[in-house]
């Protein structure tokens, strides 16, 4: 038997990346074929010579440190092989063989330490590329003897998480360019237009029509203090980069964010799927729900929700219930919690959480559509609003200059 890589299209069209154990590269086609898989590509994974390794590329990118990309397929790789009987440590020494450049050097580490009688999870507890949730997966694994699966839950985790980031930060991306495209746009030209306006108009003496002395003096009030707005935006900038690297400045921070009209229900349902998702799954795995609210509140980049599942640890282990601890000012959706005591009655508390994941993605998927839908009309409105009056500013001035009325 041998193991084989492949990229193939499926019915949808979507592109995949696994692994496959096959007599040889035809006989692995034909399966994959029979899976209704265009394979695209197919290589066979062979053990070379550590010395053999690819040690120089000509594109940059392959020089970078592993990525969590990188460990969405690498990790299903490594399933695959250990599902084949393959030992840890070839699985390991093959993925260091056929990863990227920058990549080799983490999975040399880690084979290192394991040889040195450490477990996987405590040496993959030394790099902080791979979250507490993947480390706590992979240590539940090693107790019950299932680390294939536990290595395919934990990449597809990672590609959710990864997905979640995007879509937010690319719903963020228009507007935060459109506002400083347009932030630009004006200081530029009440810096650099309208003064030149206003010495033509003074030049020719022709009286100033309104609207072109509204947009003078706006100008002119930004130029004498346009130093006094920079120092206070500066300083400004600061402050909240200090705030937001202070604990409880940041603790704040992320609770007034949860109110925030629209992003906050966004922050709100993100976090509600990431605890409903990776709570269900830790659950699944054979995690105690104390031991699971520890890597939840680690797992969690708003510091007020991580809170309150620290508040709700303590509370289970003086005895209290999930959903009873899991109060509504842990800022997760109120039908989660309710489902979530539900769970607890029934004794299915995995399942719930698993259906409370699918119905909240839904809902973030919509409410991001929504912000970005709302966004990018006001944006345009307001930066089209800006650039039209000071070209109708300029058009009355030059129309008055030229000795026509402005009627």
């Amino acid at each position: 038997m041998a193991l084989f890589t492949y990229t193939a299209r499926n019915r949808s069209g979507q592109q995949i990346g696994d692994s496959i154990d096959s007599l040889n590269r035809d006989a692995a086609i034909t399966t994959l074929r029979e899976q209704g898989l265009l394979v695209l590509k197919i290589d066979e994974l062979k053990k070379s010579k550590k010395n053999s390794r690819q040690t120089f590329s000509l594109n940059p990118f392959d020089y970078r440190s592993i990525r969590e990309k990188d460990l969405e397929h690498e990790f299903h790789q490594i399933a695959v092989m250990l599902r084949s009987g393959i030992s840890l440590l070839d699985a390991l020494e093959l993925t260091a063989e056929h990863a990227r450049i920058g990549a080799q050097k983490t999975w040399d580490k880690l084979i290192e330490r394991i040889q040195q009688g450490s477990s996987f999870s405590d040496a993959l507890a030394e790099h902080s590329i791979f979250s507490q949730f993947t480390i706590q997966l992979i240590h539940v694994g090693e107790q019950t003897g299932h680390l294939y699966t536990v290595m395919d839950q934990a990449a597809e985790e990672i590609k959710s998480s990864r997905k979640l980031k995007k879509q937010i930060t690319s719903a963020l991306k228009y507007p935060a360019f459109t506002l400083l495209f347009a932030i630009g746009l004006v200081v530029f030209m009440l810096t650099s237009i309208v003064p030149e306006i206003k010495k033509l108009l003074k030049i020719m003496g022709k009286p100033m029509p309104p609207i072109t002395q509204a947009l003078i003096d706006i100008s002119d009030w930004f130029l004498a203090n346009g130093l006094f707005l920079t120092i206070i935006g500066i300083a400004t900038f600061i402050t909240f980069i200090v705030l937001y690297n202070w604990p409880p400045g940041r603790w704040w921070i992320d609770k007034l964010a949860l109110k925030l009209p629209l992003l906050g229900k966004i922050i709100r349902l993100s976090g509600t799927v990431l605890f409903s998702r990776a709570m269900g799954l830790l659950l699944r795995s054979g995690v105690v729900i104390s031991e699971a609210l520890v890597t939840m509140e680690k797992l969690h980049v708003n510091k007020y929700m991580a809170s309150r599942v620290a508040y709700a640890h303590n509370k289970i282990i003086v005895g209290g219930g999930l959903a009873e601890s899991l109060s509504e000012q842990s800022g997760y959706m109120p039908l989660l919690l309710q489902m979530v005591s539900v769970g607890e009655n029934s004794g299915t508390l995995d399942e719930i959480l698993q259906e409370m994941t699918e119905y909240h993605d839904e809902l973030l998927q919509q409410s991001i559509a929504q912000l970005t839908g709302m966004i990018a009309p006001i944006m345009t409105i307001f930066v089209g609003g800006l650039v039209g009056f000071v070209y109708a500013a300029f058009l009355v001035a030059m129309f008055s200059a030229a000795g026509g009325s402005p009627s």
